[in-house]
């Protein structure tokens, strides 16, 4: 039940702070929003953080800012912010994307969700 509450918060907070830097189109159109969750090979937040770091730097993202409530940045036309939650036995990491374009929004989403999972920490 906490964990579903966190999750809802972070959530919110994420769609929240998404909509309020997304940047408008050139022409009036439809923003696209994906989100997902995964669980990261760690327990420990900073490490998921660094983890949503490095994942978006060698994906090429732009202008990326660290918080401590999340990992931000572009990637072409897309918006993307990571942020993770303390669940046990591992941390998990929410993942949303938005963008004026369906396929690089799901994309990004996707492919920054599956290379913060695949991440193996020792």
């Amino acid at each position: 039940m906490r964990k579903s509450i966190a999750t809802a918060a972070i959530v919110s907070v994420a769609i929240l702070v998404i909509a309020f830097f997304a940047r408008p189109s050139r022409t009036a159109g439809e923003f696209y929003f994906y989100w997902a969750q995964t669980d990261v090979n760690t327990s420990f937040l900073r490490t998921c953080y660094t983890s949503a770091e490095d994942v978006m730097r060698t994906q090429g993202f732009q202008n990326m800012r660290r918080s401590p409530g999340e990992v931000t940045g572009w990637n072409g036309g897309t918006y993307a912010a990571v942020t993770c939650v303390g669940t046990s036995p591992r941390a998990t990491a929410i993942v949303a994307a938005v963008g004026n374009n369906n396929d690089d929004a799901s994309r990004t989403r996707d492919v920054v969700r599956d290379k913060i999972h695949g991440i193996i920490h020792p």
